[in-house]
C-alpha cells in the first residue's frame, strides 16, 4: 500500500510539472552611420516672442513654444526644417494634449523646393481634442522639407490660456504601412 500510494505521489508530480522549451537567438545592435530623419529649426522657427522651435542634441526631437492671440486663426511658416536621408513613410503615432487653449491644431510638411504645397498634412487637435491616430502614412523622398504648424485658438484667449501637446511620430523606411509603437 505504502509502494501504491509512493508510484502514485511521483506520477502525480510529474503530470503537474511544467515544461519549458528553451530556444536561443542573438540580437546584434549596431549604430546606422546616416539617421533616416534630422530636425532642424526652419527658417522662420526662432521669431521670438510668436515661436521658437528648438531641437534635441541628436536631431530626433523637437520642441515648439508658440504664442498665439485672439485672432480667428495662427500660421507658423517654415517653423521647422526635416532633411530625409532615406525614403519612407512618416505618420502620426499618437497625441497627446493637456490643457484647452487651442481649438484645431494641423502640421503640414512641404518640399524646400515648393514650400506652398503641401506634401503631407496631419490633423493633431480637432474640436479642442486631440484627434484620432490617423492610419495612413504620407511619403516622403530623399530631400529637405519645411515644417509648418497652423493653430486655431480656443477664443477668447487669456492669461490662462495654455496648452501642451505631445505628438510621436513614426517613419517606416520599410513598406507604406503605420506601424503602431508601443509606448
Amino acid at each position: 500500500m505504502i509502494v501504491g500510494l509512493a508510484v502514485v505521489a511521483a506520477v502525480a508530480s510529474i503530470a503537474l510539472a511544467d515544461v519549458i522549451f528553451v530556444y536561443t537567438g542573438t540580437i546584434n545592435v549596431k549604430p546606422m552611420t546616416t539617421t533616416p530623419l534630422v530636425f532642424s529649426t526652419g527658417p522662420n522657427g526662432n521669431e521670438q516672442p510668436y515661436i521658437s522651435f528648438t531641437v534635441s542634441p541628436n536631431y530626433d526631437s523637437f520642441t515648439v513654444t508658440l504664442e498665439i492671440t485672439n485672432s480667428s486663426a495662427v500660421y507658423y511658416y517654415e517653423a521647422g526644417e526635416l532633411t530625409v536621408n532615406t525614403a519612407g513613410y512618416i505618420y502620426v503615432n499618437s497625441i497627446s494634449i493637456s490643457g484647452s487653449a487651442v481649438n484645431t491644431m494641423t502640421i503640414y510638411i512641404t518640399q524646400s523646393s515648393s514650400p506652398n504645397t503641401y506634401t503631407c498634412t496631419f490633423t493633431i487637435i480637432s474640436g479642442g481634442a486631440a484627434a484620432p491616430t490617423p492610419s495612413s502614412t504620407c511619403s516622403l523622398s530623399t530631400g529637405t522639407y519645411y515644417i509648418s504648424i497652423k493653430v486655431v485658438p480656443n477664443l477668447p484667449v487669456t492669461s490662462s490660456s495654455t496648452e501642451t501637446v505631445t505628438v510621436t511620430f513614426g517613419y517606416n523606411v520599410v513598406g507604406n504601412t503605420a506601424v503602431p509603437v508601443p509606448t
